[in-house]
């Protein structure tokens, strides 16, 4: 039975949006992407895999939970840094306006070494642990760090046997208690009495803010530096390898008012543990996130060239994501119908315009991403049951459906780092894919974006808001212009447009840039193009 004899049933599909639920397809269809190859290579300094929705970061950490022989999993869910984050201690820290920075840093160093050091011994009971720990411990020459490994592990003793949220609770019921028998007067009044700090002097609250700053850089300065020194030498030269993968950032694992300082603590955590040389670990990172945090934690802004050495960008070619499209299309065809070689070619068969091909029309809809593609692909099928080849009207009308998805997903992507993302998009709806920037900075558009954005207060939290109510009152300037470039800005960033810096420059998209626009570089004669992938949802006329 060929392809041209089968039947396209009901449900069939190449694979699932999310790679976590997508078992059917991914290990037998991965495609070998070289950040596979860079992100497990022990000797790379690259640590974050970041990538935007669906670009294939929880499929490159599942294949190395499957193909590497040591891999250990971080759930960020599992970890109980909501613990943390209403901790009374961290509450009256965070009050007090205290760099809390520090101590997030030692936090995740002190997760990672307890979890590499399980790893690294792997033992079964804690006559085995304690056997082994005299092995790690004689490998170490200098006496100064190798008394400071073994304090912290007879300090840490019973954390090695606990989970991951076990021991965060731990640590931060042990910074409470430190903090408690330090401050009892003072802390004592914060719990029982709302407002307390507040309701302080400028003097009193200045002395307290400084005594707290000495507190938790003494208490995060501990031996930890030493520990991981201490473990790097016991490190060298070994050819064995761990892995930890984290996943599910961009999930609500911790209250918003500190996982951005979490994100930029585990970045510089990160760095430091890089000296532990057969150590891998491996963070899946949303763009969206890491733009949010360096807007959220000012400081990280100062440390982006640092942190770039530790990212990996996740891009794909076309001819990469055209392997990935026939691989599962072979695998869907294998397993329902035929053993034979089917490909993209063999059920895509008609044009959907005059002058373009199948695949070059579907891949010019996509952010170049594995999800864009497999989506576009069910879309089609779905339209397609009954029928032994996708023709041009079932082709069209899964574009329909995938263009609505595409959507629907850029909002709820984007929806935490701009809460007006939505009404923005909107600003699209219904007028040509080619435009200038001047077309776009009609004078009515303040009064549009004041509107809209005014309708409920979610919308409301958006910064464009914000800034036309202090416009409104009479506390800032501002201009169609400004908030135009704004617009265009956030519009570019999550890859729904284009731009045109300057007519001898070529089509800035942020997909194969990664890098932002700013306002300043958007002039009037600057060209917009809106992404094929928004079309049809937006009723792009081109």
């Amino acid at each position: 039975m060929s392809a041209n004899t089968v039947v396209l049933d009901d449900g069939v599909n190449i694979g699932q949006n999310g790679a976590e639920n997508d078992d059917e397809f991914l290990f037998r269809c991965f495609v070998d992407h070289p950040a596979y190859e860079q992100i497990t290579n022990i000797d790379n300094p690259t640590t974050f895999l970041l990538g935007s929705t669906g670009a294939g970061k929880t499929a490159i950490l599942r294949m190395i939970q499957k193909q590497e022989e040591n891999v250990s999993e971080l759930i960020v869910h599992d970890m109980a840094m909501n613990h943390i984050a209403y901790n009374d201690t961290i509450l009256f820290l965070k009050t007090l306006d205290v760099d809390l920075t520090l101590f997030f840093q030692a936090l995740w160093k002190h997760v990672y070494v307890i979890e590499y050091i399980k790893v690294a011994l792997h033992a079964r009971d804690r006559g085995q642990f304690n056997f082994k720990l005299v092995n790690l411990l004689g490998s170490i020459s200098r006496e100064k760090a190798k008394e400071k490994l073994e304090k912290f592990v007879s300090e840490n003793e019973d954390r090695f046997w606990n989970t991951v949220d076990e021991n965060v609770i731990e640590l931060g019921n042990s910074l409470e208690r430190k903090f408690s028998s330090l401050f009892g007067a003072e802390y004592k009044k914060f719990v029982a009495k709302a407002g307390y700090v507040h309701n302080l002097g400028n003097q009193q609250r200045v002395q307290l803010q400084q005594r707290a700053t000495q507190f938790l850089n003494k208490a995060t300065l501990s031996e930890l530096p030493e520990v991981i020194a201490a473990l790097s030498e016991y490190t060298r030269g070994r050819q064995d390898k761990y892995y930890i993968t984290v996943d599910g950032l961009d999930e609500h694992w911790v209250d918003e008012t500190i996982k951005f300082q979490l994100l930029q603590a585990m970045f510089e955590s990160l760095k430091s543990l890089k000296k532990l040389r057969n150590f891998q670990v491996v963070v899946a990172l949303r763009n969206d996130l890491y733009v949010r945090m360096t807007r959220e934690t000012p400081s990280s802004q100062r440390q982006l060239e640092k942190f770039e050495d530790l990212i990996i960008r996740l891009k794909w070619s076309k001819q990469q994501l055209r392997k990935l499209a026939d691989n599962r299309i072979r695998e869907l065809f294998r397993r329902r119908y035929t053993r034979d070689m089917v490909s993209f070619e063999d059920i895509f068969k008609q044009y959907p315009d005059s002058k373009t091909s199948p695949w070059d029309y579907l891949v010019k809809r996509t952010l170049m991403r594995p999800r864009d593609v497999i989506n576009f692909i069910n879309s089609t099928l779905a339209a397609s049951e009954g029928k032994a080849a996708v023709s041009k009207n079932n082709f069209l009308t899964g574009e329909a459906s995938y263009s609505n998805l595409r959507l629907e997903t850029l909002i709820h992507e984007w929806s935490g780092t701009f809460p007006g993302i939505k009404v923005v998009l909107e600003l699209l709806r219904d007028r040509p894919a080619y435009r200038t920037a001047s077309e776009f900075m009609e004078s009515s558009l303040i009064e549009t974006l004041y509107n809209e954005l005014g309708k409920t207060s979610e919308l409301q939290k958006d910064e464009i808001y914000k800034n036309i109510v202090q416009y409104t009152d009479g506390t800032r300037t501002l201009d169609a212009v400004d908030l135009a470039r704004v617009a265009l800005c956030r519009l570019h960033l999550i890859g729904a447009i284009g731009l045109k810096l300057h007519k001898d420059q070529p089509w800035d998209w942020i997909y194969e840039s990664n890098k932002p626009i700013s306002g300043e570089q958007i002039r009037n004669d600057t060209k917009l193009s809106v992404h094929p992938m928004l079309f049809y949802a937006l009723s792009i006329r081109h």
